[in-house]
């Protein structure tokens, strides 16, 4: 590109975000169009400037930059940049934590930023953390890890690194492309559709998908989102997912609404070793019939079963690590089903005893 169309576009994007960032709430493009001189005074289609608009704004939002988009009671589009979640708080580095003393207000522009105090040993920890982050073998978390550790060098001296302290992870081959593409259909909230190998059922299938998020999680990749043909969220492994391809059609309208209930921070915590994996879940039920304290614990593990105080669910997608933690109640829990978990467990009892010598 031109050095000339260069500096265009950079004086458009700046213009547009100081456009949101005036406004106190949702806007329309027709509402801040007006505010940047290039839109206004465009001798274009008003089709065409909304499309510059529209590129404008995503290439924005892949660079990071927090435009919330909705649309009103009549399908336009509207947009916002919240403050609070532009600006960065100033820094400062102390040699006491100070927390008996409210944070210090310094303004910036018309508004009031907090100052976020550091004392040396935390900015340590701190730069030390984001730089194991960047050692575990995942582009896109060392990416954020290195903005975060240029934004902290912007206004503090960070300590160098002495190179202790190294990560080995093993990498997983997640496809970039194939996350590039899903990040651009979370964020345009339209449909994917993809190839997927289930490991659970070893079986392939094309699926479509409402994305909902993506969560790392156990050192993999997976996509969250309403499968339409079960009806229902499932959890899909990245590294599983061939053929992607987004919706084309209506490209600047979302195909769908993320529920108000989904919660992604509950699936981005750690789970339990059986939960996770690929593809769809067993329902597996389980009878208790121990009043120790593990057992009782064990329980509060799964959700309720109608009718059967005694019995809980649980969402199993690794069989053989189930079993073997239902094994460790000594005999406190059962399960009871589904049948092909059940002959599953009985095998694992029978092959625990005859390795033990231990009647059955």
């Amino acid at each position: 590109m031109p050095a000339d169309r260069s500096a265009q576009k950079l004086r458009r994007w700046i213009d547009l975000i100081v456009a949101l960032l005036r406004r106190s709430g949702p806007a329309s493009f027709n509402d801040f169009k007006g505010d940047v001189p290039a839109y206004a005074t465009s001798e274009a289609a008003p089709e065409s400037v909304l499309r510059t608009f529209e590129r404008d704004k995503d290439e924005l939002i892949r660079f990071g930059i927090p435009i919330e988009v909705s649309n009103d009671l009549k399908g336009v589009g509207l947009y916002r940049i919240k403050p609070g979640n532009f600006y960065l708080p100033m820094l400062q580095l102390g040699e006491a934590l100070g927390f008996d003393t409210p944070p210090r207000q310094r303004a910036r522009g018309d508004r009031a930023i907090s100052t976020l105090a550091f004392t040396p040993d935390e900015l340590t920890l701190v730069v030390r953390a984001g730089r194991r982050v960047q050692q575990l073998g995942d582009p896109y978390l060392a990416a954020e890890a290195a903005g975060a550790l240029r934004k902290l060098a912007f206004e503090l001296a960070l300590p160098d690194d002495d190179g202790t302290e190294r990560v080995r992870v093993e990498p997983q081959n997640d496809d970039p492309a194939v996350l590039d593409l899903l990040d651009q259909a979370l964020r345009a909230r339209k449909f994917v559709r993809f190839d997927y190998h289930s490991m659970l059922r070893d079986a392939h299938g094309r699926r479509e998908v409402e994305p909902w998020g993506l969560v790392f999680l156990a050192r993999h990749w997976y996509l969250l989102g309403k499968d339409h043909g079960a009806g229902e969220l499932r959890r899909f492994r990245v590294r599983r997912i061939t053929n992607l391809e987004i919706e084309r059609a209506r490209p600047h309208t979302p195909d769908f609404t993320v529920p108000d209930s989904f919660d992604i921070t509950a699936y981005a915590k750690w789970q339990e070793a059986w939960r996770i994996g690929d593809g769809d879940a067993m329902q597996v039920i389980v009878h208790f019939t121990g009043s120790t304290g593990i057992a009782e614990e064990s329980a509060r593990l799964g959700t309720p079963v109608d009718g059967e105080p005694d019995q809980r669910r649980f969402e199993v997608r690794r069989a053989q690590t189930f079993a073997r933690w239902l094994l460790r109640l000594a005999g406190d829990a059962r399960p009871v089903a589904p049948p092909e978990f059940v002959a599953t467990w009985r095998e694992l009892v029978k092959a625990t005893a005859d390795i033990y010598g231990a009647s059955r």
